[in-house]
């Protein structure tokens, strides 16, 4: 069975840390979780990710295994779709058609 990491300030992952989630890292071994295979889905919060290096960002968004989620307030919608079409393939939020 493949873990969950959690990357972010303390406050931030408090409460994956209080639903048993206790693989929580600093921003510093972002690198080392891109590497993980025992390492499924890795949650990141919106401020950490823009602290990061442009390089460092590109490879998290295009990163299959593990998958990347960015969590915010103000999610935008278009870096919502580009991490859904990442995962699973397919463009969930396309209109029409």
């Amino acid at each position: 069975m493949r873990s969950i990491a959690i990357v972010g300030e303390p406050e931030f992952t408090l409460g994956f840390r209080l639903a048993g989630i206790r693989q929580v890292v600093g921003k510093e071994n972002i690198k080392e979780l891109l590497d993980d295979k025992t390492v499924g889905i890795v949650i990141i919060d919106e401020a950490t990710m823009q602290d990061l290096d442009p390089r460092l960002k590109d490879d998290i968004v295009a990163s299959v295994d593990p998958v990347f989620v960015v969590v915010s307030e103000t999610a935008k919608q278009e870096e919502l779709r580009k991490m859904i079409i990442q995962s699973i393939g397919v463009d969930l939020l396309k209109e029409g058609e």
